[in-house]
């Protein structure tokens, strides 16, 4: 336990890592409730969105292990960086058919989910920003 109070902490350098793995382990402890998500559900619904997740999450580390130094490097993980907001899209997406389609899902009990999933989308925005900032300082001097 962090004697920092939870007001005064700042993020971490790979926030965006650890919001993710926040986010797969929510989701996956949300599909897996049979009072939320009944078993007749879970193959069709479950399934795509516990696999966008794991891309999601994949992508993110992937584009952590690359540190740029040429500009090729930059282009490579930018490029998983886009992907990883595109999972966060289509996990949008996948919810919301989820709620659409299951009655006993409830968007009230999937605040957690939405609230990290918009924090995950800004986290990588923000990262991709800084990698473009550093990109010009190295290939313009």
């Amino acid at each position: 336990m962090s004697s920092v109070f939870k007001r005064l902490r700042k993020e971490t350098n790979i926030q965006f890592l650890k919001t993710a793995w926040d986010l797969q382990f929510e989701l996956t402890k949300y599909m897996m409730k049979e009072k939320n998500v009944p078993k007749k559900w879970r193959f069709v619904i479950t399934q795509g969105i516990i696999n966008k997740i794991d891309e999601l999450v994949d992508n993110l580390e992937y584009a952590n292990c690359i540190y740029p130094q040429t500009k090729e490097d930059f282009e490579i993980r930018r490029k998983y960086q886009t992907a990883a907001i595109a999972n966060i899209w289509q996990l949008q997406n996948k919810i919301v058919r989820m709620i659409e389609c299951v009655g006993t899902v409830k968007i009230e009990k999937l605040g957690k989910v939405i609230e990290l999933l918009e924090a995950e989308e800004c986290l990588i925005k923000k990262w991709k920003k800084s990698d473009k900032e550093q990109e010009k300082k190295l290939f313009t001097e």
